[in-house]
């Protein structure tokens, strides 16, 4: 039957099967002239050949595709056919890969409707400083790869908080109220969980479902109870980090100390066992950190913070580099790197990563981290005729007089120090968590008296501790300290004099000293409680200094030969009582006695 007789008679059979079997005659007729025309009419087959050598198209087993569809390219002379030619098969309307072949589309960043909280320590939080590379966390930095507006990311981590101690603050309280359905939490704790303080420390070990250990509060319980089901029970979305290591220049110890493995476990291990038991997304900032580090080496330092310089020819040099926190380059790419990771998860935050962006760049980014207005610590000769307001009274034949100076975390904190004398008793007091002995920067309050640097000493006190908050941690110190130069009520993290110390730092130990301004830690033991009384002395003789330390039963010497505390101020040294950050310390039987000149000052 011909083509037009099938058309012409098809409407007679009533029938669906009799329809059906008459389009199908209908379709074979039709689409065997197309074959035949197709081959008819075309190049490849403009030889005339028998009907079985035929030409049969051939096509490439690769995929070929445009914004819209994939298919198969033809391979022999029919470059315009196309085989499978179909349109790309998504998962959603946010996945970028074509289920089929692979074709990769650009998704526009969604832009954020609520807000991104995050939670954290020093590493994390904002800061003023007057570094000459100044702290930042990387959580002031996120903004540059979320499409949102800056506000929109509420950054309430705090300096020396654990996951354990950030509960006892205000923050902690304002997200409590603020965070809602729709935002998000990002959690950055881990480095002061390791602390060997009541206030700070959690034992990585245990499981979420456990609150407590032999050791303390578990840090996955804490985690998990206090910040992940928060943000869950307020219809938010909780993401973990893992902390970032601290520089070191010996890089085993990424694999240790450094990298958050302590005697107690591995709290960047016990962060990712939390995420994977929870379904909570991690991102593991400690690998991505230690790898960068390893390949970088020393220059991982231009991360880093770093309170001054040293300037020859023209050229500064940073000097006294904070081998934890990083500066504002250092934020910058860590940020990066969070964001960075988060395209690779399965968070809905990855749908707020800015499209495109890259790693910060050195050359341009290094000199944003350094402060334009910094300006170095100028010494002045301490004149007793000019600072008679900070006189406290004569004790041992000497003039006393009050300071509080060095890292102390700004103007407006000196107040929050006291230093008075009652009938031969120094009290110095600083109820707050104020000043610190750190790595690279100290900062305390004291009385003090200056000392001809041509002689020769002895001084020796007793001292008591008073009261200590649960704030006090392991920045936390008191004792006699002799030193190059001295400041009148001054913060300043620059200050960086040499100096010795006849005392002791809160579960680190008795004894230490800064150096090119780096703290030698102290390894003595020392049982610090309230009610705790201890013997400390200091003597010179040329330019040798003897510094002791009685605990009870437990005496600790340390000679120090050759000690330069000449070098900022020619004329005179600086014998201090001093303590910090949330003790009150009173120094009783203040002996003090010149005992020769010295042949080598």
């Amino acid at each position: 039957m011909g083509l037009f007789a099938l058309l012409r008679n098809a409407n007679t059979y009533r029938s669906i099967s009799m329809r059906k079997k008459v389009f199908h005659s209908l379709l074979v007729t039709v689409m065997g002239g197309v074959a035949a025309f197709g081959c008819f009419g075309m190049a490849a087959c403009k030889d005339d050949k028998p009907e079985e050598e035929a030409h049969k198209h051939t096509y490439s087993s690769d995929w070929k595709s445009d914004a819209t569809n994939h298919w198969h390219e033809a391979t022999c002379e029919h470059s315009d056919l196309k085989d499978g030619l179909a349109a790309h098969e998504f998962d959603n309307d946010r996945d970028p890969d074509c289920n089929v072949c692979g074709y990769k589309r650009e998704i526009a960043p969604e832009t954020l409707s609520g807000k991104i909280y995050l939670v954290g320590d020093s590493t994390v939080c904002s800061f003023t400083d007057n570094y000459y590379m100044p702290r930042y966390g990387y959580g002031t930095q996120l903004y540059n790869y979320i499409n949102c507006s800056e506000d929109q990311i509420v950054n309430l981590a705090l300096s020396g908080r654990s996951s354990l101690s950030f509960l006892t603050e205000a923050n902690y309280t304002t997200l409590q109220n603020s965070i809602t359905e729709g935002d998000y939490l990002i959690i950055g704790f881990g480095h002061n969980d390791q602390k060997n303080e009541a206030a700070r420390f959690t034992d990585p070990a245990p499981d979420h479902n456990t609150a407590t250990s032999a050791k303390g509060p578990s840090f996955q319980y804490t985690l998990y109870e206090n910040y992940v089901k928060l943000a869950v029970e307020k219809k938010a979305t909780p993401v973990l980090c893992t902390p970032i290591v601290k520089y070191s220049a010996d890089t085993a110890k990424y694999d240790a100390a450094n990298g958050h493995i302590t005697a107690d476990g591995d709290y960047a291990g016990a962060i990712k066992t939390l995420g994977a038991a929870t379904n909570t997304t991690v991102i593991d900032l400690t690998s991505i950190t230690k790898a960068d580090y390893i390949s970088l080496g020393a220059e991982a330092l231009n991360y880093h913070a770093h309170t001054s310089y040293n300037e020859a020819e023209g050229v500064k040099t940073p000097t006294g580099e904070d081998t934890t926190h990083l500066n504002y380059f250092g934020a910058k790419t860590v940020a990066y790197e969070l964001a960075n990771a988060l395209k690779a998860t399965d968070c809905s935050l990855k749908n707020y990563v800015k499209a495109d962006i890259a790693k910060p760049d050195k050359a341009t980014e290094l000199p944003n981290a350094i402060k334009a207005d910094f300006v170095k610590a100028a010494y002045t000769q301490f004149d007793p005729t000019a600072h008679e307001e900070q006189y406290i009274g004569s004790v041992a034949g000497q003039s006393w007089y009050k300071t509080v100076m060095g890292d102390v975390g700004g103007k407006d904190k000196i107040e929050k120090f006291s230093v008075t004398n009652a009938d031969g008793k120094f009290t110095v007091s600083n109820g707050a968590n104020n000043g610190k002995f750190a790595g690279a920067s100290y900062g305390f309050a004291g009385a003090f008296i200056q000392i001809d640097a041509n002689k020769n000493f002895t001084a020796s006190a007793t001292v008591k501790i008073v009261t200590k908050t649960t704030s006090a941690n392991n920045q936390t110190g008191f004792g006699m300290m002799i030193r190059d130069d001295i400041y009148i009520n001054t913060s300043d993290a620059t200050i960086k004099s040499d100096c010795l110390m006849a005392g002791a730092v809160i579960d680190k130990g008795a004894i230490f000293s800064y150096t090119a301004g780096k703290m030698a830690n102290p390894k003595n033991p020392v049982t610090v409680a309230e009610g705790s009384t201890y013997t400390v002395s200091i003597s010179k003789t040329d330019n040798s200094f003897t510094v002791t330390f009685v605990d009870g039963e437990n005496t600790y010497t340390q000679p120090y030969p050759d000690f330069d505390v000449y070098s900022v101020d020619n004329d005179y040294m600086y014998l201090c009582l001093f303590a910090n950050r949330g003790i009150t310390v009173e120094f009783s039987d203040v002996q003090f006695a010149i005992t020769g000149d010295s042949q080598g000052a």
